[in-house]
């Protein structure tokens, strides 16, 4: 009768260890996915602004020279380096009155820009400096949804990497778990064995 109680009070406490098991596997998902959830968002947020800020300087540097030399021929084959940025819709360079110097084919309209449903502008302007004087402005308009697209897809790559983690585990956690119990059970066999001989 004994046997018996300690063998019941034993699958009892093996339920429930496998019980907390998967709940603490099941909040360790749930935490994962909430924080790839507010990482997206800070970044969105954050980084985007930070990417403008950066390719907007990077390109008011490369063109500061060509357009205090006033070389055109230079000063077109940097703007068009610059829309060919992956996030670029457009490059407009301004004198340093606020006059357009340099322009693409067509004129980027933000407000059109903004009527569209699929496209949701993010502008930047910097000072154009050479030698400690402002010589001109740029002005980049980026695709924010082609920049949130790039990361949504790495973030979901990362979220995926991370669940897959979290079944491995959970798989590895029971055959480890099954591992012990059979070698427990073959044990506590061999061992009821030595003592009835």
């Amino acid at each position: 009768m004994k046997k018996h109680d300690s063998t019941h009070n034993y699958l009892i406490f093996k339920r429930i260890s496998s019980l907390i098991l998967l709940i603490l596997c099941v909040f360790i998902a749930l935490n994962l996915y909430f924080m790839h959830t507010q990482n997206a968002a800070k970044w969105y947020k954050v980084e985007s602004e930070q990417l403008g800020r950066s390719l907007t300087l990077q390109a008011a540097k490369m063109v500061a020279a060509p357009l205090a030399k006033n070389d055109e021929e230079l000063l077109a084959h940097y703007v068009t380096v610059v829309n060919q940025g992956m996030f670029v819709k457009g490059a407009v360079l301004f004198d340093e009155s606020g006059v357009r110097y340099a322009q693409q084919e067509e004129r980027l309209s933000i407000v059109e820009m903004m009527k569209q449903s699929d496209v949701e502008p993010l502008v930047f302007v910097e000072d154009i400096i050479f030698d400690g004087i402002t010589i001109g402005y740029i002005k980049l308009i980026l695709d924010k949804q082609a920049i949130t697209a790039h990361h949504k897809a790495f973030n979901q790559n990362q979220l995926s990497q991370s669940i897959l983690m979290i079944v491995l585990s959970i798989i590895t956690a029971a055959l480890a778990t099954r591992l012990f119990y059979k070698v427990r059970d073959s044990y506590q066999l061999t061992d009821g064995e030595d003592t009835l001989t």
